[in-house]
């Protein structure tokens, strides 16, 4: 049987060793590409029309499209009312 100070210092080396290895987590995380957004195409000459058009008609491009997004969004939830309570319900 090995003495106590003898197991110590394995488990010294054996640690010691595991701290040098590379983490295959952090590999992960260096290899990760974050995807790209893409816009549809047109996308840019439609923004820069409909900034024109509010624009002439003082109006703000960026709240109008807020606006269409809070009407989507509003829409969604009124469709799926049912849905939206089950699962609510559920949790």
């Amino acid at each position: 049987m090995s003495n106590p100070v003898q197991q110590e210092n394995q488990q010294a080396k054996t640690f010691e060793a595991t701290k040098k290895q590379p983490s295959t987590s952090s590999k992960k995380s260096a290899s990760y590409k974050k995807k790209k957004l893409t816009k549809p195409a047109g996308f840019k000459e439609f923004e820069t029309l409909a900034k024109e058009i509010l624009g002439a008609n003082d109006g703000s491009y960026y709240e109008w499209l807020h606006k269409q997004h809070q009407d989507i969004i509003l829409n969604f939830n009124v469709h799926n009312q049912k849905q939206i309570t089950e699962v609510a319900n559920q949790s």
